[in-house]
This record gives C-alpha cells, sequence and structure tokens, in this order.
C-alpha cells in the first residue's frame, strides 16, 4: 500500500493510495479529531467527511493539472498537498437507439427521477461495509464501454459516459459490489430497473439496464449477494450491465476503484 505525505503540515495524515486520475477514488488516513477533506480544482471546491480516522476523496473528471488537497480541523488547514492529475485518454462512443418522443409528462417523470437520483447518491451515511476491496459486480468483465467515453447517440454529442458498461448475456446474475443497504430499487426512464446500494462514507454503487431485480429497497445486503440480472430495459442497445461508483455524488471510475484497499 502506497503511503504519500504532505507538505509536513501535519504527520497526522497520509493518503494511502495514488489515483490521482480524473474520476479517481482515493483514501486517507487521518488521525486528528473533528476534520474533513476539501478537494479544490480550477472550477469547484468538494468537501468529504471523515469517519473513524478514514475518509475517502474523489478528484472530480473535470479536473485540469493540479488539484489542493486540503485536511482542515477547527477551522484551520492542518495538511495541504498539491495533486499533480495524471493524464487519461478518453475514447469516442457511438450509438443509435430508438428516440422516443418525449412528452411533457415523460419529462416531468425524467426530472423527478433525476432529483431522486442525485439525492440518493449525495447521502452520507454510516460505514455498512466489512470488505476490503471492492467485488466484481459480474463473474466475467467485458467492457463494451468504458468510463468518460464522449456519447454520441444518433449522430449528436450527449453527456459523458459516467459508468462503465459490461457485455453480459441477459439473464446473467449481477452481484453487489460491497455490503450495504438497497435505497433504491425501481424501474426509470433511461436507465430502466435499477439498483443503488448506499454501502456507508459516501460510497453507493449503482447498476442500471437489468432485466430483473431481487432486492426491494430499504434492505441490508452482503457484497457478492446477487441483486439481480443483466438486461436491456430503458435506453439500451442490447444486454449489458450498466455499472457506476460515486462518492457524495461525485462520479467516480469504477475501474480505478478496483485498486483501493479498503
Amino acid at each position: 500500500m502506497l503511503v504519500l505525505a504532505g507538505f509536513g503540515l501535519c504527520s497526522e495524515v497520509k493518503i494511502l493510495s495514488d489515483n490521482f486520475y480524473p474520476a479517481g477514488l482515493n483514501i486517507i488516513k487521518i488521525e486528528t479529531k473533528n476534520a474533513y477533506i476539501e478537494v479544490k480544482t480550477d472550477h469547484k471546491t468538494i468537501k468529504f467527511p471523515v469517519y473513524d480516522g478514514i475518509s475517502f476523496f474523489a478528484i472530480p473528471y473535470r479536473t485540469g493539472k493540479i488539484a489542493v488537497l486540503n485536511v482542515i480541523s477547527e477551522g484551520r488547514v492542518i495538511f495541504r498537498k498539491f495533486i499533480k492529475i495524471k493524464k487519461r485518454k478518453y475514447p469516442v462512443s457511438k450509438i443509435t437507439v430508438k428516440e422516443r418522443k418525449l412528452t411533457n409528462e415523460l419529462i416531468e417523470r425524467i426530472k423527478n427521477e433525476n432529483r431522486i437520483l442525485r439525492k440518493k447518491l449525495s447521502e452520507y451515511t454510516e460505514k455498512k461495509f466489512t470488505e476490503s476491496s471492492f467485488i466484481k459486480p459480474l463473474k466475467a468483465l467485458s467492457i463494451s464501454t468504458p468510463f468518460g467515453a464522449k456519447r454520441i447517440i444518433n449522430g449528436k454529442k450527449r453527456s459523458v459516459h459516467w459508468g462503465v458498461d459490461f457485455k453480459a448475456p441477459e439473464g446473467t446474475e449481477v452481484y453487489a459490489s460491497l455490503s450495504g443497504r438497497v435505497v433504491l430499487a425501481r424501474e426509470l426512464f433511461y436507465t430502466g430497473k435499477t439498483v443503488v446500494i448506499d454501502h456507508g462514507l459516501g460510497l453507493h454503487t449503482l447498476y442500471a439496464h437489468l432485466s430483473s431485480i431481487a432486492v426491494k429497497e430499504g434492505q441490508m445486503i452482503k457484497g457478492g449477494q446477487i441483486i439481480g440480472k443483466v438486461g436491456s430495459t430503458g435506453r439500451s442497445t442490447g444486454p449489458h450491465l450498466h455499472f457506476g461508483i460515486y462518492l457524495g455524488g461525485v462520479r467516480v471510475d469504477p475501474y480505478l476503484a478496483f485498486r483501493l484497499k479498503l
């Protein structure tokens, strides 16, 4: 495990990772009580709580060459590190899907679903997992679209792809990546049958386009438990699993998160 020190402001802070890429998930150990993390980029500042001496922090996807990591306690910066952001190249993903006319009723539905998702994914609760690393959501991982791909749908530029798409036959079992509580298990307009799990400490995982859901909202589950099956519901071109990881609502690249020792 890599240990990185900052610029001498506090010996009680250690960064235990080096996922210093856009959308990289990182872990930090802080012995000082009543502290929180602040990540400053050229366009935003994000705060991450500390729980029992441990905190995760994420590098936002749209970050320039440098991010500033501050550990703040009682209104004072006790640790600061200037993080050089590593470069990554992202492909262009072109897909064609059947267009569906958006009525006023559908537009309101989509807006409401987006509000619900944002709220669920930004909640911070106590730690719920005991695993030391993320569990693969499928037994075999074969990427069809990586995180960060620039999407062109039906010839038009759309938003960045905020998860990883894994190819798999319809009906393939999907597993919870960590223990936690199911906070969403329902069908949404764009992502079809969708499950969101709260693992605590700001970490959430999302599983989309499922053919069936095997869990209920409010249910406590264990890492590796079956939560549904691969499908092609919602806006989809064929059977696959769209898998996402979020930290306090910040989108994280799952493949970088898979490298972490939790």
